[in-house]
């Protein structure tokens, strides 16, 4: 019993699923300029680009321990033709929780309906915190 319990890790640690229902968590990229997700249900989210003026939308899932955003659109893609260069591109982007923030690891793009690792690097200092 007593090795159990020495060796235990708290769920929080473990990248355990978090209730993200009703949440908002923001990141403040430069002065002024604030980036938002907004966990709306129990597998959708919006996310409020400030350096791109564009708000995204798609759903959310836990994998591994991590948070995965499958980014899906973007909400100004319905004036564009579904060919368009300017429609938002689908992104994975997987996350890892610790209590009342988040970072970004990495990205994948969908390419020929599939997930392809993208060598984008997130900058380290962008860690979103809750705000409620």
């Amino acid at each position: 019993m007593f090795l159990f319990a020495s060796c235990s890790v708290p769920d929080e640690q473990k990248g355990a699923p978090v209730d993200l229902i009703g949440t908002t968590w923001k990141c403040e990229i430069a002065d002024g300029c604030i980036n938002v997700y907004d966990f709306e249900t129990d597998s959708i989210f919006k996310f409020f680009s400030c350096e791109m003026e564009d708000e995204y939308y798609g759903s959310y899932y836990f994998k591994d321990g991590f948070l995965m955003l499958d980014q899906k659109g973007s909400i100004y893609d319905e004036s564009f033709p579904e060919s368009s260069i300017h429609r938002a591109e689908r992104r994975l982007y997987r996350v890892d929780i610790k209590g009342q923030e988040f970072k970004h690891l990495s990205m994948s793009d969908w390419v020929n309906d599939k997930w392809v690792q993208s060598d984008f690097k997130f900058d380290e200092s962008y860690v979103y915190r809750k705000m409620k």
